[in-house]
């Protein structure tokens, strides 16, 4: 008579099956984990030179050009109205604003100030400087907030009927680096329509 269940009495198949297993599923995490984290993460790896586009339509448009090793914030992108992207410690914006009417581009500095500041109370705008690119003529200054640093640009597009915000920040000790980001992508925008 055997007292007890018999795969017990004999090293137990059914015990080392389920050892098997659970071993199996604890190494197939260990080394999925990160390719499955990698598939659902919202930074998309943008290719290096390759513009992107933002706005509604051809006559409503600007292009810039992103550094080697920018991702995109899925998340927080939308290419009509809003770009969000990462390189490091650095965050950057770029921003579709709808102008009802030409005078608006004269409110563009302190319009963004406002905004900044319903996002972040601290954020303070530098007096504006007239930088001109290939996009044409836009303003540009640095930007400050509880322990992040960096620089804004704006420019009007060609018919004054849009606007594109740039907005590059960092922790403070990168400044440097979120103002070199500015840089490249205020150099590289452009806006389409008035190239016709």
């Amino acid at each position: 008579m055997h007292s007890g269940h018999p795969d017990r009495e004999h090293g137990s198949p059914r015990t080392l099956r389920r050892l098997i297993v659970v071993v199996a599923v604890i190494v197939l995490l260990a080394a999925g984990w990160p390719l499955v984290s990698l598939a659902v993460s919202d930074d998309q790896p943008v290719a290096a030179g390759q513009p992107l586009t933002i706005g509604p339509d051809s006559a409503q448009s600007a292009t810039f050009t992103p550094g080697r090793s920018w991702v995109v914030r899925s998340a927080e992108t939308d290419s009509i109205l809003r770009w969000s992207l990462s390189d490091g410690p650095v965050d950057v914006s770029v921003i579709f604003v709808t102008l009802v009417s030409p005078s608006q581009v004269g409110r563009l500095w302190p319009g963004l100030q406002r905004i900044l500041q319903v996002d972040d109370a601290s954020a303070r705008l530098g007096e504006p400087a007239s930088l001109t690119s290939a996009a044409g003529r836009g303003l540009i200054g640095t930007l400050a907030a509880n322990g992040w640093a960096g620089q804004a640009a704006v420019f009007a597009g060609p018919a004054a009927d849009f606007a594109i915000e740039i907005i590059s920040v960092a922790p403070v000790q990168d400044r440097d680096a979120a103002r070199a980001a500015a840089a490249l992508v205020t150099g590289s925008l452009r806006f389409p329509a008035a190239a016709k």
